[in-house]
């Protein structure tokens, strides 16, 4: 179930949500955000009170929630901030320790004179396929890491690993984001060995899988968590339409202080158009909104998408925060090629309305489980 915490503040409760999943049912950890949800009222707040509970949780062993609560403290804190590398690892080391469960081997893949963080998880030791799992604008391989035992009884392995702009391959690498996503994925794939692979992107991973796909004919299924058709229509999605199409103008035309001008206070104004511009430099290496956006727009399955020739799966959520759902159409008229098109759409009364199905992952795994068992080749 997707919980409304902070009212009004859609950014703030999806990430609440999403990092206490599985645990936000549990009685203490219910009172616990009946004390710490009144003391969020900025940045600050939000480190503090959420890094507070994850060394309590840490000094209690409670390995599980002090990974949650790391997690959200490090969330808004940027790679300027001293606080981010410190905070980013207690949320790992706990992560790790509150999942010994899981049998997996760490890799550093070499790319652009450094490397990529992997992990492959030995769920099958006969195993006949490979699940490469993407993540997307603001997580870690770690986080979908827990989604490995959806996979339990399958014919798969799974491959993660932290991209460009990603994770620690842009925390302790400083290797930026790319709407290439082609290069890292075939860096995964050749570093591995593989013939074939089937992809799952997760959030802005949905346009990556896509683009991948295109490029990548290794990739033999293609499933997105949720389906993404444009970076630049998300990061404009919270703007009034007559801003959105000023600005989709003047970028047009490389009007540089038009389009700073008109941004700068829209982005001071409004929480989420705040995270995502704050994100983007910083996975981008970019330190105004025209540069960032000049970025962001490379991101877009309009052009290419009539390059997939594999089986592909779009998820939706109605009421998603981030992706417009009008934008779905758009996408599938791009996907004039696909060997199959499945498309799964969430609603409030199906459950699984929010971005990436937040509060009711296990839909969604359902459904991707059924459409690769469907495809097996």
């Amino acid at each position: 179930m997707f919980y409304e915490y902070v009212k009004g503040n859609l950014q703030w409760n999806l990430q609440i949500n999403r990092q206490l999943e599985g645990l936000k049912e549990n009685k203490n950890v219910k009172e616990e955000l009946k004390t710490a949800i009144p003391k969020l009222t900025n940045k600050e707040t939000w480190y503090q009170t959420w890094f507070s509970l994850g060394e309590i949780a840490e000094h209690n062993k409670n390995y599980k929630l002090a990974c949650a609560y790391f997690g959200l403290a490090q969330f808004y804190l940027s790679t300027d901030d001293q606080k981010k590398m410190p905070v980013v690892h207690r949320y790992l080391d706990n992560f790790y320790q509150s999942h010994q469960e899981i049998n997996y081997e760490s890799y550093q893949v070499p790319y652009q004179n450094s490397f990529l963080p992997a992990i492959k998880v030995n769920i099958n030791p006969k195993a006949t396929k490979t699940l490469i799992i993407i993540n997307g604008f603001d997580s870690f391989m770690e986080e979908l890491l827990v989604a490995v035992n959806f996979f339990n009884g399958t014919a798969y392995n799974i491959i993660l690993f932290d991209g460009p702009g990603q994770g620690r391959a842009l925390i302790d690498n400083k290797i930026k984001f790319t709407p290439y996503f082609e290069k890292p994925i075939s860096a995964i794939i050749d570093y591995f060995g593989l013939d074939q692979v089937d992809a799952m992107g997760v959030s802005w991973g949905g346009y990556f899988v896509i683009r991948a796909a295109a490029y990548e004919k290794r990739i033999k299924n293609v499933v997105c968590f949720d389906f993404f058709y444009d970076g630049l229509h998300t990061f404009l999605k919270d703007l009034s339409e007559p801003n959105q199409k000023e600005i989709q103008q003047q970028l047009k035309i490389n009007n540089v202080d038009a389009i700073n001008k008109l941004l700068s206070p829209l982005i001071k104004n409004n929480t989420n158009v705040n995270f995502l511009f704050t994100k983007g430099y910083e996975n981008t290496g970019t330190s105004t909104p025209y540069t960032l956006l000049k970025e962001i727009e490379k991101h877009t399955i309009r052009g290419i998408g009539h390059l997939v020739e594999q089986h592909v799966l779009l998820l939706a959520g109605k009421e998603d925060q981030y992706v417009p759902f009008k934008d779905l159409v758009l996408e599938q008229q791009e996907l004039t090629n696909v060997k199959s098109l499945d498309i799964k759409i969430f609603t409030k009364e199906t459950g699984g309305e929010q971005h990436c199905q937040a509060g009711r992952y296990d839909l969604a795994l359902d459904a991707i489980r059924n459409f690769l068992s469907k495809h097996t080749e």
